[in-house]
């Protein structure tokens, strides 16, 4: 990952929980979160369970927080 200076960026962000230890480089790209904020991607529940890590939130609060963005049938 490229580190950004500017710490209110996705590479930053990504790039801090790499060193935190709280994820690995492999688990998530830049590309694939600006991808699920910009409402491009729906993410699986593994990739939420990472964001859930990442963000240092519970993975059921997570799933509460997104649940009225999952399309119905």
């Amino acid at each position: 990952m490229n580190l950004s200076l500017k710490k209110d960026t996705r590479s930053y962000f990504l790039d801090d929980r790499v060193r935190q230890g709280l994820i690995e480089y492999e688990d998530l790209s830049v590309k694939t979160l600006t991808n699920i904020e910009n409402g491009y991607n729906l993410p699986s529940l593994s990739t939420l369970k990472i964001l859930s890590t990442a963000l240092e939130i519970d993975f059921f609060q997570l799933l509460a927080e997104v649940y009225d963005y999952i399309p119905r049938q």
